[in-house]
């Protein structure tokens, strides 16, 4: 092999290693970075009880509850008290992805502030709020 064909392939593998290990890293960094705990449960009779202890850790949960088309974003207040919100945009109902302190539509690009106001349309409704109530060690949200 002559020294410039060595050189060549040599320098494009450890380039090619280099991106991957540069990109790899701060995408596994992101996802880490996220916080995102998703709590797996069922309703009966339209409400989901979630163990007050789920909120130890973290002050956020995102609850996918089964047979219910959109998941539920449910926050410990610094007062104690929950707010519970249907992650699903005003605008097309089209499922919210958490960015950041907000929510997003990646159908048309409405953006939602933390505790559900527009920040950007074409959305122009809030979104929708499910009612909480705490009972013996539960949260119980409505649907």
């Amino acid at each position: 092999m002559q020294r410039r064909t060595f050189l060549k392939q040599s320098c494009g593998a450890c380039a090619a290693f280099s991106i991957s290990m540069i990109f790899g890293s701060s995408l596994l960094e992101s996802c880490a970075s996220t916080g995102l705990s998703v709590f797996k449960t069922e309703s009966n009779e339209g409400k989901v009880t979630i163990p007050l202890a789920q909120f130890d850790t973290n002050p956020f949960k995102l609850l996918r509850v089964a047979n219910y088309n959109y998941d539920i974003a449910l926050q410990k207040k610094e007062t104690g008290e929950f707010s519970a919100m249907v992650l699903m945009c005003t605008h097309a109902r089209h499922p919210l992805t958490k960015a950041g302190g907000g929510y997003y539509c990646t159908l048309h690009g409405s953006k939602f502030s933390g505790d559900g106001k527009v920040e950007k349309g074409p959305a122009s409704e809030p979104m929708v709020h499910l009612k909480t109530a705490v009972i013996n060690d539960n949260v119980i949200v409505t649907l």
